[in-house]
């Protein structure tokens, strides 16, 4: 060992002073010297080798002969090695790869053959092999390597993961399909695996070039084999990660008939996955399909709270409603309550409810005593008590009653401290602070959930702080402020003709002001809620116009093309809104949704043509 030690030194050293010499020396010279120091690494290692063969001297060796030329040299070394350790196919591969560096693609070709038919039943010898050849950007002898150790192992679906990833490097997505099917074939229990494996694989498909292929690989041996369950399950799975929630509400009700005896399971799966991804058409009619089976089956009462859920959503994310909307809406959740029961399973419907009755049916105090009536109830959940408390806080300051709110927004703060729940009291109290003109403390406490783990909170916390900071006046007073947060106050209570007041005084007492976007855009909105639709068009286009610089220019796009869509049925307009979005935009927080409705605007189009 110090023998060694003592060559490398030695050897070190030389390099060392040659190196020095080297400045000194010709063009002609250093080239000339830098070829005697690669021989002598290729003396060195030719010794070290011969006395024991280790893999570092031989990858060295071989390396140095390529970079030489010495061909014949690395041949007759990678022979003599393979003499050596005839079981090992990486040296008998080494062989094949020196071919194809010389050109001779008929001889590697028979060398790597010759490497897999040399492979034993070991896993890692296998797995050694196929990496060595994907090593060497060569999958296809790489997948061989792999199903050669399948036929080893007389096991059809042994390395399927590590074949169909070598296929997706090729781009063939219908022979990685395949792998996924057949293995599902072999062992209906991995289906739950074998999605989570599939969801990776989807999530970096950015293109859907798999998807689109395993969908119809999937849907096609779905129609051939319409017996088989897992197959059925994994096609819906498939719909799903699409968001084709319809497509996939429709395979759920012929699996319901088909393997489950009508207890509707799936069809409950996809009516919640609907709900969760605001879907609320596709979940609507899901759950009124499980409704419609029965008092008496396993989903009724939890259809009939869904149902509502998917009624409530959509409604309260409209500005403007007809009678009849509204009174279809009341007299479904009064019917589903009386039917069920006020009760511990009932809470979440019972605050729906309440949050309508103050807000859209004009019926506070009603809306105050079921929220009471939820807070009585010995056996409600920690957060629903604290939901029930901020929304009758959100009441009392509809109500005008200042106090009261204040008082139960601190107490669900003091009590949530760390909870999402306990942020959105804080946030809550500071937008009291802000509508009663207490600006210095409101954006002290927006400043603080500036750095709230809810991005919503985090956001909104921001903007208001901004807009507080924006506005101070030069004398400090926050008249021109003080003016827009009684407008902003009076909006929240859906007084339009107070707030209006408030805002035309704000206008007349300034020529210019920072808030001028901001009054504009609540005009709009207040435009909005008088069903005065081509008003509004005109005042959010103001601020494109005016202000295209200014914070509320993303918010006026997101609202002209929602407007565009539901209002003035201009969904054209409302796609070049959307587009703008995202195009002069990106960092908006609309970004996500404009994409989204812009590529089914896109889709909708494909599909009328």
């Amino acid at each position: 060992m110090r023998n060694k030690s003592s060559l490398f030194i030695l050897l070190f050293t030389a390099f060392t002073l040659l190196s020095f010499n080297s400045y000194s020396q010709t063009g002609k010279d250093k080239k000339d010297l830098y070829g005697e120091e690669i021989q002598n690494q290729i003396d060195l290692y030719e010794d070290l080798i011969d006395k024991n063969f280790l893999q570092e001297y031989y990858d060295n060796l071989i390396g140095l002969y390529t970079e030489t030329n010495q061909d014949s040299k690395a041949e007759k070394l990678i022979k003599k090695t393979i003499k050596q350790f005839p079981q090992n196919s990486i040296y008998v591969a080494d062989l094949g790869s020196h071919y194809l560096r010389q050109g001779d693609k008929n001889k590697a070709d028979k060398q790597f053959d010759k490497a897999i038919d040399n492979l034993q039943a070991n896993h890692n010898s296998i797995a050694q092999l196929s990496n060595y050849f994907s090593f060497k950007n060569n999958i296809e002898y790489s997948i061989k390597t792999f199903q050669k150790g399948r036929n080893l192992f007389n096991d059809p679906y042994r390395f399927t993961y590590e074949i169909s990833f070598l296929y997706q490097r090729l781009g063939k997505y219908e022979e990685m399909a395949k792998e996924y099917i057949n293995l599902l074939d072999f062992n209906p229990a991995m289906l739950n695996q074998i999605k989570i494996y599939l969801g990776s694989i989807i999530q970096q498909d950015t293109e859907k070039k798999f998807l689109n292929h395993f969908r119809l690989a999937i849907l096609k041996k779905a129609q051939k084999e319409q017996d088989n369950p897992h197959i059925a399950q994994l096609y819906v799975w498939i719909l799903l990660q699409e968001r084709n929630h319809q497509m996939a509400f429709n395979q759920a009700k012929s699996i319901d008939r088909r393997f489950e005896s009508l207890t509707g399971q799936t069809v409950y799966e996809i009516a919640n996955i609907a709900l969760n991804n605001e879907d609320y058409e596709v979940s609507k009619q899901a759950f009124i399909y499980l409704i419609e089976k029965g008092k008496e089956t396993t989903y009724y009462l939890l259809s009939k709270l869904g149902l509502l859920s998917s009624l409530y959503h959509p409604f309260i994310s409209k500005i403007n409603h007809t009678e009849k909307e509204i009174t279809t809406l009341k007299q479904e959740y009064i019917s589903t309550l009386s039917e069920l029961g006020k009760s511990q399973a009932t809470i979440p419907i019972m605050q729906q409810y309440a949050y309508l009755l103050a807000y859209y049916f004009k019926s506070p105090q009603e809306a105050v005593d079921i929220l009471d009536e939820t807070l009585s109830m010995p056996q409600i959940k920690r957060n629903e008590k604290a939901e029930s408390k901020l929304m009758r806080a959100d009441i009392y300051l509809m109500e005008n009653d200042i106090w009261e709110a204040s008082l139960t927004y601190s107490q669900v703060e003091k009590e949530f401290k760390n909870d999402v729940i306990g942020s959105q009291a804080k946030f809550k109290n500071a937008m009291l602070s802000y509508y009663n003109g207490d600006f210095s403390w409101a954006m002290s406490q927006f400043d603080v959930l500036r750095s709230s783990t809810t991005k919503l909170i985090a956001n909104d916390a921001m903007e208001y702080s901004l807009l507080i900071y924006d506005n101070i006046d030069q004398d400090s007073t926050y008249n021109g402020l003080s003016l827009f947060s009684k407008a902003e106050f009076a909006l929240y209570q859906n007084k339009y003709t107070k707030a209006l007041e408030y805002l035309d005084t704000l206008n007349q007492n300034y020529i210019s002001h920072e808030l001028f976007d901001e009054v504009l855009y609540k005009r709009a909105e207040i435009a909005i809620h008088l069903k005065e639709y081509e008003k509004a068009d005109s005042l959010l286009n103001q601020i494109l116009l005016k202000y295209p610089d200014d914070l509320m220019a993303d918010d006026a796009l997101n609202l002209l093309a929602e407007l565009n869509e539901t209002h003035l049925n201009s969904p054209q307009k409302a796609k070049q809104y959307y587009e703008r979005i995202i195009l002069d935009y990106p960092n908006s927080l609309y970004v996500t949704q404009a994409r989204k409705r812009y590529a089914e605007y896109n889709t909708e189009i494909k599909q009328e043509k």
